[in-house]
């Protein structure tokens, strides 16, 4: 076995907290991974893992190893992606989680015009909208529909904001009525995002604004799903202005408010060293974000 490639492993392998995990990030199987960190073990004629039916914990010689095989591979990125630099043509996997608000064709879209620039870096994409960490499950970054930073260790760049309107349909209207002023909405259906927590919205128009507490008919994690519903004459809901422009039976209410939008942002690890192909990725996005969503 590669011992480089064992070091990449065992490093993995602390971080996911099991070896199926990593196996399935690997593509490989978990005894294979189970072989590596043996094989690590009998070079070394030391126990790294401490392992149970339900856990694996460092032991204190694999600590003191963790801390060194970090330092060794980052040296070696360093290394290869100076050399990548050099010859302009970044490479590699890049796993990027995407949050759905982007809308799964418009996301489709931009890793394809990007996988057309560089042909040699193999995108590996989660479309979920929940907070992942980054660091624990691998990614090399993620493009966030926020501005909430759990995380210290980790680095955010504006990329911009998406403007988004409350929209219902022409048969929802029909059926249950328009509302006129924010206070309407109170009693109509209104469909949330379950990881916006807030049921207080602000409405800013020519007048002053208004603060309503609007409850939640339906809470779902899927901006999709918030969509099909709209669509379908269920409930209304804030969705980006890309969503109307694409569906004309879609109408905004309360079009005398001013629209809200939401910050799109990419964030990566903070780390000594950013792999390029990380940095051209966010440079694509952001000009291509510019290009086609912030003029919705």
């Amino acid at each position: 076995m590669d011992k480089l490639d064992a070091m990449r492993t065992f490093v993995r392998v602390t971080e996911a907290g099991n070896f199926s995990r990593t196996a399935a990030e690997f593509g490989v199987s978990p005894s294979y991974i189970s072989k590596q960190m043996a094989y690590l073990e009998g070079e070394l004629g030391v126990r790294l893992l401490q392992r149970t039916t339900r856990s694996i914990n460092l032991t204190q010689a694999g600590e003191v190893y963790l801390t060194q095989c970090q330092q060794i591979l980052e040296h070696i990125s360093v290394a290869e992606s100076n050399l990548t630099e050099l010859k302009g043509t970044p490479s590699g996997r890049l796993r990027i989680s995407f949050s759905s608000i982007l809308g799964e064709k418009n996301t489709a879209a931009c890793c394809t015009e990007f996988m057309a620039l560089y042909p040699d870096i193999d995108l590996d994409i989660l479309i979920d909208d929940r907070i992942v960490d980054l660091v624990e499950e691998g990614f090399d970054l993620c493009i966030r529909a926020s501005t909430t930073m759990p995380d210290s260790s980790l680095i955010r760049k504006n990329i911009g904001e998406m403007v988004t309107h409350l929209l219902a349909s022409k048969s929802y209207i029909e059926k249950y009525g328009e509302p006129l002023q924010p206070s309407d909405l109170v009693t109509h259906r209104f469909i949330g995002h379950t990881y916006v927590k807030n049921t207080v919205f602000t409405f800013k128009h020519d007048q002053g604004t208004d603060k309503v507490t609007i409850p939640k008919k339906v809470r779902v994690n899927s901006t999709y799903f918030v969509r099909q519903m709209v669509e379908t004459g269920q409930g209304i809901a804030f969705l980006p202005a890309y969503f109307k422009n694409a569906t004309p039976d879609l109408v905004t209410l309360l079009p005398h408010c001013y629209p809200s939008s939401i910050d799109i942002s990419a964030v990566y690890p903070e780390r000594a060293f950013t792999p390029v192909k990380t940095h051209k990725f966010i440079a694509f996005f952001q000009e291509w974000f510019q290009r086609h969503m912030e003029v919705c």
